[in-house]
């Protein structure tokens, strides 16, 4: 056995008790020759910790167990005597091949004789982890502070509020470097004003037992004006003692502000003319109709501009929205500023104004009309309106704005109603006539159900051979409680509501159901309204009583007036043109009431005109009307159209037509509307009044 295994030889040790404390002490140890660098005795913790054996100890030097980068270093310490009589962090190498981070503690001694170093360590690996995982804990917890998108800072409040934490976000608010502000006050950047109030509130908000949130606005130190939602709350101690330090964070809320008072302006705002919309108007006038008194009162003003529906058919869209923004700003200039424009959606506009009493507001309907009146320039294009107002009045009218806005509604109805360009004050009986419109609204609902219409058939008489060309289809009404009820009672409401197309369908079944029975030769005239047309299911209906029926399409005559062109002409004339594709008959009914030019006759060719009985009444001494009944001929025959006249009542009328060359006419002279049964009779005796 050589010396240096006899140095690993327990028993060669000096002392008992050098051995015994060396070998059981917890940490590990070793000596070695400064010279050789070979362990000469390592202890059992050293066994144990780094995993080398007590032989593979005694065939290695101190290199052995160090990583190649760091044995020069170990070399130079050793040669230098640097690492003795203090403590030196290294690295070194288990028998796993593991790493350890160490802190060894060198001591020259003498073992055995000789010179020799005597090395203590000390693990040092996890407290090193431990460590670092607390320092890469706090670079990340710093890392997300300043990388948040919010503010955060932290204010020391036992050393007037300074800053002790200010991250970048925060900078960003106020406008500065956070370097430049940690280690400051609120003095050192923001105004006395602002200062103050930032003191307040954090003397608050430490004071509080919970979180406060406040929102505020500040001036950066560019002097631009930033709105910050803020939440603060005093930090607690870890041992309960007197919190010391406020944290804060903040958030800049200006976009987003700016954003809903954007969103709520135009929730409150009409985006065409920028003027207040329904919902706007409605609390406005909520709460002005609760402080209306006698003394004080407020009108309410609706206001619909007159045919802008044609307008905007006519011109497009485009100029009907430059012609409201028109009416908008003329409204607007004619108000005072204690006063209040709408607009309510379409063409419809409202005010709420305060001269009332001593007949300002009859002078300011008046004004209102007049305003109005002055051309509207629509792309180089002059266009006139008018317009119709219903006017009501709190509290004389109503105190309850719903009802007010209800009674001004009224009132505009009955100025449309009373030819339109013009202003109505709300009266009682129209609360009574909208009461009775709705009454007989749901009474032609249940009408519809329990087959209360029927038909009459007032015969049409052909002038060529005086003989029955067929019967024109006219609804009635048979009430339970009011008896047979003419169609001026009902239609004008059904067109209203709409009832006028279900009803309309029944009608055309019913006709075409009727005339199919009669002789070939007859021809059953149905009228159809502006609204039938408008239905998109209109030529399906016709359709459907046609082959249900089926009676031939050329014994249908449909019967229409010229305002079915002034409603929509482009979906007019392709329905029209559809119809006579069928072989269905068209017949313009009321032929010169209208307010349109002869266009129409041109643009479609129609089968019949019937002349309107106003024309017919006073032919016999009349010049004019005579005048107009050749002049009805003559067009007739030139567009080759059937002509008939309505509403003959005496002989001479009906010789008068027969020599100026109609070709059928219609009248009580000849027959008034009958029910089914009395026209069936009139068709089995198979003559007209005329033929008896």
């Amino acid at each position: 056995m050589n010396v240096s295994q006899r140095a690993f030889d327990l028993t060669d040790a000096h002392t008992d008790d050098f051995q015994s404390l060396f070998d059981t002490h917890p940490s590990p140890m070793w000596v070695y020759d400064p010279h050789t660098l070979r362990f000469l005795i390592v202890n059992h913790a050293a066994v144990d910790l780094y995993g080398y054996s007590r032989g593979e100890y005694a065939r290695m030097t101190v290199l052995d167990i160090r990583p190649v980068h760091e044995r020069q270093r170990m070399l130079s310490a050793v040669q230098a005597r640097t690492d003795m009589e203090k403590a030196e962090r290294w690295t070194h190498l288990k028998a796993s091949g593991d790493t350890l981070e160490v802190l060894t503690y060198g001591r020259a001694v003498r073992f055995n004789g000789r010179d020799a170093i005597l090395a203590i360590v000390q693990d040092r690996t996890e407290v090193n982890a431990a460590h670092r995982q607390i320092s890469d804990t706090r670079s990340m917890l710093d890392s997300i502070v300043d990388n948040l998108p919010v503010g955060v800072f932290v204010k020391d409040m036992a050393d007037d509020g300074r800053y002790m934490l200010f991250n970048e976000a925060c900078a960003a608010i106020v406008g500065r470097n956070p370097a430049d502000i940690v280690g400051v006050t609120d003095r050192a950047l923001f105004d006395e004003e602002q200062l103050a109030i930032f003191r307040q509130q954090d003397q608050i908000a430490f004071e509080a037992e919970q979180t406060i949130s406040l929102e505020e606005t500040m001036l950066r130190t560019d002097g631009v004006p930033r709105i910050l939602r803020t939440v603060k709350r005093a930090l607690p101690t870890a041992d309960g003692s007197a919190p010391r330090y406020l944290l804060g964070i903040s958030q800049d809320v200006t976009e987003e502000r700016s954003v809903e008072a954007r969103l709520a302006y135009m929730a409150m705002h009409d985006a065409l003319t920028g003027l207040p919309n329904r919902a706007s108007f409605s609390e406005y006038v909520e709460r002005e109709a609760k402080l209306a008194t006698a003394d004080e009162p407020i009108a309410l003003l609706y206001l619909d501009v007159d045919h802008f529906k044609h307008i905007n058919d006519s011109k497009g869209h485009a100029a009907g929205d430059a012609l409201l923004c028109q009416v908008a700003a003329r409204l607007t200039k004619l108000v005072s500023p204690d006063d209040l424009v709408a607009r309510l959606g379409g063409d419809e506009f409202a005010l709420v104004v305060r001269q009332v009493r001593d007949g300002g507001l009859e002078g300011f309907a008046e004004r209102l009309l007049s305003t109005l009146l002055p051309p509207f320039d629509l792309d180089g294009v002059n266009e006139h309106v008018t317009c119709s107002i219903g006017i009501a009045i709190a509290p004389d009218h109503a105190g309850d704005d719903d009802v007010l806005m209800r009674h001004a509604d009224l009132a505009l109805y009955a100025a449309k109603e009373s030819g339109r360009s013009t202003y109505r004050f709300y009266e009682p009986a129209m609360r009574l006539e909208a009461e009775r419109r709705h009454m007989l609204t749901a009474e032609m609902r249940e009408a519809l159900q329990k087959g209360q219409f029927e038909l009459f058939y007032q015969p049409i008489v052909q002038l060529d051979h005086d003989g029955l060309g067929g019967f024109e289809a006219l609804l009635r009404w048979r009430h339970p409680e009011r008896g047979l009820t003419p169609p001026m009672d009902f239609i004008p409401i059904a067109e209203e509501n709409g009832l006028i197309v279900p009803i309309g369908e029944w009608v055309l079944r019913e006709a075409c159901r009727t005339a199919a029975a009669w002789p070939k030769h007859l021809k059953i005239a149905v009228n159809l309204s502006v609204c039938q047309f408008r239905h998109n299911g209109l030529l399906a209906s016709v359709v459907a009583a046609l082959d249900e029926s089926g009676l031939q399409p050329e014994r249908l005559e449909i019967e229409i007036t010229e305002s079915v062109f002034l409603a929509d002409v482009e979906q007019s004339l392709p329905l029209l043109r559809a119809l006579k594709q069928l072989g269905i008959r068209i017949a313009i009914d009321d032929f010169g009431t209208g307010y349109s030019s002869f266009s129409y006759l041109r643009a479609f060719a129609f089968d019949k005109i019937k002349l309107d009985r106003s024309f017919i009444s006073g032919i016999e001494t009349d010049p004019g009307n005579l005048a107009i009944v050749r002049a009805v001929v003559g067009i007739g025959s030139g567009f080759n159209a059937t002509t008939l006249a309505e509403g003959i009542e005496t002989e001479e009328q009906l010789q008068k037509l027969r020599a100026e060359g109609f070709s059928e006419v219609q009248g009580f002279l000849l027959g008034r509307p009958m029910p089914r049964c009395e026209a069936e009779a009139m068709i089995r005796g198979g003559a007209s009044r005329l033929a008896g």
